[in-house]
């Protein structure tokens, strides 16, 4: 039996051999889809057929940045995320399309600008056990998604990734909240969503089943699973009810369809048993919400009782695996020993485990999103096991269990407790199975079958990836909306600041004139030369002469942006009348967003190829940086207007709106800080002045230096760059990554930490 080791993945239990998984067609195809294409795609497949395998190897490996987020507490603990309702901070109400959230409209979209800069970076969102979320709920997500990110496209332009297996388990909609979207949906499943239907998307099914060997009982699964299970198929699973021997009465585990039945189970079990009766109370830390709780918050045992294992072990033994089976020998103030059923073990001694609960945020230094601790679970991992409900066996596998379906009440139940048995022979029905405990939904049913229809292939995965690069290279080029950005702030300068300074008219005439001419009309060019239908992904992505006229390209436009930029820098921003002011900073706010997002991207891309993933890479820096900025901005000290009563009218000056003549657009603190540094303070004169810290103002410079507005060797002394420098030639010795990780650890002790910051944002480490 083949267990995993490198992790504890929650209830994944059984590994699929390694070398299988390596050669199969649709975890392989699901995996280019995924990291070479935009498309969103729906990975479901049968029991024990890799789901879960896929996607820890996708976190492994994938250089999107993603989140893996899942409708349920526990389920999200399992797969490593987050919930989607606490991601995305979602009111549990449903969502009506055209209007909302119900009772909660107002409070939708208040989310902090750590969250914001979160989203706003996004490439892949993950969705485990999606049969489980319901149409409205993404289709909240998707009004929020573009909301958010100010992209008006089917979930904000993120790539979708939704796992899970329609015939296991079914969204749970209350009868109440039915009646309310039934207007709008024709079934509870996540496919009826009306955002994810007009985005698109690609279903593979994984058909390699690794849990189960045995071609006999296959069939048999894949009957229930379909809804084909004829007189002839239960007759053949019927024969495996029969009595109980006398060995396996008290060593097999029982499925059962309610809590209630195996908590009764359990409970007269437990109280059979002679000895006296321990409690090991759950040590929670920080932030866990009970529905999560992973495991019992009081666990009571005694010696003998059976109990099962649910969680994979994380010591370099690896004693024991989440689904192991066995028997209490013995407990101590704070460990138990279990005697495992599988004859390969030995008495296992086990104490309290860990499982955390995480969040995610996006790190200050690298910029990449990063996984937080936000509380921690312990208990001893052990469940009683005379009995367990088969939604609680979900991800399982047992040698030998009792399956009692005879009350099963939803879609797939019957099909997850016959799947959770790895053989015929090991699993033993209580009673007899009817034609009324195979339960299908017809919904999912037609689903499924058009989905087999028109599953993709080799052809359309090629052409999905060509049709990726050409849209990438096509937005590189692509100047229209900045061309958009700054003729509305021309027209805002020649309305309002050029009457005061004449000198304006012409200079904003010759800047959008240039920018027509110079930028957009060749940026139109190039998409239609190297964007173009005939481009070949594959091909393009080893031609160097293609790739060194991309990289020549983005230098032109970089060239021609710096004049306009000039003219941009200087001008007046200050006026009398706040109406006006505030209109300029508006469109200077638009402006200047898409102009460093444009100069970050255009200036990666003369350091590195072009590829969808380095394209994706500095834009997602760009959106970082700018967010940065305006979090940064808002700690610049600002003119406050003096509250004076009004003596003839008796209202207070709170009915005039000054202060919003103080807001300044998105990049201003940055050239603020320029400006200072280039009238000859340092850094930290230019952090006390401004009362922000010395970090905040290394980073402004390094966007600085990235947008090529100053030299690296302007900011940073030649002996602070020489010690840099060192450590990396000291780090390649020795085989290290050249991280700013790896490079504190070094020079911590040597060098003020926001030197090396700027050095690392400046050279997009």
């Amino acid at each position: 039996m083949n267990y995993l080791e490198e992790e504890d993945l929650g209830y994944g239990v059984a590994a699929e051999p390694e070398t299988v998984m390596q050669i199969n067609r649709e975890l392989d195809l699901a995996r280019r889809i995924v990291e070479e294409t935009g498309a969103n795609l729906f990975l479901t497949g049968k029991a024990g057929t890799g789901k879960t395998t896929f996607l820890r190897r996708l976190r492994e490996s994938s250089r999107k940045r993603m989140v893996v987020l899942a409708p349920t507490g526990v389920a999200a603990i399992n797969a490593g995320g987050m919930t989607m309702h606490s991601f995305f901070q979602l009111p549990f109400s449903p969502f009506i399309p055209g209007r909302g959230f119900l009772g909660e409209e107002k409070r939708f979209y208040r989310m902090s600008k750590e969250k914001r800069r979160l989203i706003a970076s996004l490439d892949l969102i993950v969705i485990d056990e999606i049969s489980m979320v319901r149409p409205d709920t993404l289709d909240g997500i998707d009004r929020l998604l573009r909301r958010l990110r100010g992209i008006d496209r089917p979930f904000g332009g993120i790539q979708l990734l939704l796992i899970g297996d329609l015939r296991q388990l079914a969204p749970v909609v209350r009868q109440d909240e039915w009646e309310m979207l039934r207007d709008f949906y024709s079934s509870p499943y996540f496919f009826e969503s009306h955002s994810l239907r007009d985005a698109g998307f690609l279903t593979v099914e994984l058909k390699t089943i690794y849990r189960q060997q045995d071609p006999e009982f296959i069939s048999l699964l894949n009957a229930v699973r379909d809804g084909n299970a004829d007189r002839e198929v239960l007759n053949r699973l019927n024969m495996m009810c029969r009595p109980a021997e006398p060995e396996e009465q008290d060593l097999t585990i029982r499925l059962t369809t309610h809590n209630r039945i195996a908590d009764e189970t359990n409970a007269r079990h437990l109280a059979m048993l002679t000895g006296d009766a321990a409690v090991f109370e759950a040590k929670i830390k920080g932030k866990f919400p009970e529905s999560s709780y992973p495991a019992d918050k009081y666990l009571t045992l005694k010696v003998g009782a059976r109990v099962m294992f649910i969680k994979n072990d994380s010591g370099f033994e690896r004693r024991y695996y989440n689904g192991l089976i066995g028997t209490v020998t013995g407990i101590g103030e704070n460990s138990v020993y279990v005697l495992p059923d599988d004859d390969d073990y030995d008495a296992i001694e086990v104490g309290y485990a860990e499982w955390e609960n995480t969040s995610y945020r996006v790190d200050d230094d690298t910029k990449e999103i990063v996984q937080q601790i936000d509380g921690a679970f312990a208990q001893i991992p052990l469940r009683l096991a005379w009995a367990i409900t088969i939604h609680k066996s979900q991800g399982l596998t047992f040698d030998r269990a009792v399956i009692d379906a005879e009350q099963s009440f939803a879609p797939g139940q019957l099909y997850v407790a016959l799947s959770r048995c790895r053989s015929l022979e090991g699993m033993r029905l209580e009673t007899r199975l009817s034609q009324h405990a195979v339960i299908v939904d017809n919904d999912v049913n037609s689903f499924i079958d058009n989905s087999r229809k028109s599953a993709p292939d080799e052809t359309q995965l090629n052409q999905l990836r060509d049709e990726y690069f050409r849209s990438l290279l096509a937005e590189l080029f692509d100047f229209n909306t900045l061309g958009i950005k700054l003729r509305d702030f021309a027209r805002v300068v020649t309305e309002y600041v050029a009457p005061i300074y004449p000198q304006l008219f012409d200079s904003y005439r010759s800047v959008t004139q240039q920018f027509s001419e110079k930028i957009e009309n060749v940026g139109n060019k190039f998409i239609s030369i190297y964007a173009s239908a005939r481009i070949d992904s594959n091909a393009t992505a080893a031609n160097n002469a293609f790739l060194e006229k991309i990289s020549n390209g983005c230098l032109y436009f970089l060239d021609q942006l710096v004049p306009i930029c000039k003219v941009l820098n200087e001008t007046p921003m200050e006026l009398d009348n706040a109406a006006y002011q505030q209109r300029l900073f508006t469109a200077a706010d638009l402006l200047w967003f898409e102009m460093n997002m444009k100069k970050t991207i255009l200036k990666g891309l003369t350091q590195e190829n072009f590829s969808p993933a380095t394209y994706m890479k500095y834009k997602a820096h760009a959106v970082l940086e700018d967010m940065d900025a305006t979090v940064s901005s808002t700690k610049t000290p600002r003119r406050r207007a003096t509250k004076e009563k009004d003596s003839t009218s008796g209202d207070s000056a709170a009915k005039k709106p000054k202060e919003k003549k103080e807001k300044k657009p998105k990049g201003y603190s940055q050239r603020v800080t320029l400006q200072m540094f280039r009238d000859g303070k340092t850094i930290e004169e230019i952090a006390a002045a401004r009362d922000l810290t010395p970090g905040t103002i290394a980073s402004h410079l390094a966007e600085m230096v990235r947008l090529g507005e100053i030299k690296l060797e302007d900011v940073l002394p030649e002996s602070i760059l020489d010690m840099i420098e060192e450590a990396i030639t000291q780090l390649r010795s020795e085989g290290s990554s050249i991280t700013y990780t790896n490079l504190r650890t070094l020079l911590a002790d040597s060098l003020p930490l926001h030197y090396l910051s700027l050095y690392s944002h400046s050279n997009q480490m």
